[in-house]
């Protein structure tokens, strides 16, 4: 098979289909309709010669031969973003797309140095990357490097997979809080917040689990609420049924006016280390490299405030 331009077009709108779940969330990301999809979706099978996925009231999902061809287009867009990333250099540019993605609610967070980060590599001589940022829990993250859908990853592992490289960048600090109406909210003494944890419903992201706090899973009520991300999280708390970690720079609006209470934060902090993770690879990309060189981390971990510094 030769592969032409259409070819290239209809392989693009196959794998969109794919990362998107399904032809109806892939209308919003390539813009035209369904029947446009699922018309060369049709035209991209019978190119092929196989029936690459199944659609309809079962919903979508891939087969063997969609998965392999699925494999395939990410490796052949993945050559030729290295073959344009590498052509761009000989003219001292650098070009393509960069897919970035990071935890979510870090914009209010004055340790977090992603606002400089991005300004300073869009700001890059020849910067001619087109940027596709993203919001993604860090196991979503984990997969999407893995499967080469996605270039850098910004968030909080407690893992380490050995395909990929993580770099600590700065740290969160997160402090335990519960409504004003909760029942803890007016305990003073350490001990006895400590001896009501173990039978008080708690909000745990699902990426720390019972790491949240600390306790063996055997302890957990199996009232706890478990959540993918902080504003689920403070939905909960806020209806004065559970406690739970949120980062103080998150949480400080409900803070100053009443409606959430710090629970001795002198006792009850946490400080939940960011990293900026990578595939493990001998050759990078230009583009990436050159986000790369934008930051010159000089986390401590003994610092709590420690965070990225910008380079020069």
């Amino acid at each position: 098979m030769i592969v032409g331009n259409i070819d290239l077009r209809m392989l693009r709108v196959f794998q969109a289909v794919v990362e998107a779940g399904g032809f109806s969330n892939a209308q919003v990301i390539l813009n035209v309709s369904q029947s446009t999809i699922s018309t060369q979706m049709a035209q991209l099978e019978t190119r092929l010669g196989v029936t690459l996925c199944h659609r309809g009231r079962g919903g979508f999902s891939l087969t063997e031969e969609g998965e392999a061809c699925y494999r395939h287009v990410v490796e052949l867009f993945t050559a030729i973003n290295t073959f344009q990333t590498h052509a761009d250099a000989l003219r001292g540019e650098f070009d393509g797309v960069l897919r970035v993605a990071f935890l979510d609610n870090v914009v209010t967070d004055p340790a977090s140095p992603l606002r400089e980060l991005f300004a300073r590599f869009v700001g890059l001589p020849g910067n001619r990357v087109r940027l596709a940022l993203e919001v993604l829990a860090p196991q979503d993250m984990e997969r999407r490097l893995l499967d080469r859908s996605l270039d850098v990853a910004i968030g909080i592992f407690y893992g380490r997979l050995p395909e990929l490289e993580y770099r600590p960048l700065y740290r969160e600090t997160d402090s335990l809080v519960c409504a004003r109406g909760h029942p803890l909210a007016s305990i003073r003494e350490p001990g006895a917040l400590r001896a009501a944890l173990p039978a008080t419903r708690k909000v745990m992201r699902g990426f720390l689990g019972s790491l949240e706090f600390a306790q063996p899973e055997s302890q957990a009520p199996s009232s706890d609420a478990v959540v993918t991300n902080v504003e689920a999280a403070v939905h909960l708390i806020l209806t004065g049924g559970y406690i739970g970690f949120l980062p103080r720079h998150y949480s400080r609006t409900w803070i100053d006016c009443g409606e959430l209470v710090e629970l001795l934060p002198c006792h009850f902090l946490r400080h939940s280390e960011f990293s900026l993770v990578t595939r493990v690879t001998e050759i990078r990309q230009r583009t990436l490299q050159a986000f790369l060189n934008c930051v010159e981390p000089t986390y401590d971990s003994q610092t709590p405030s420690a965070k990225l510094r910008v380079a020069n």
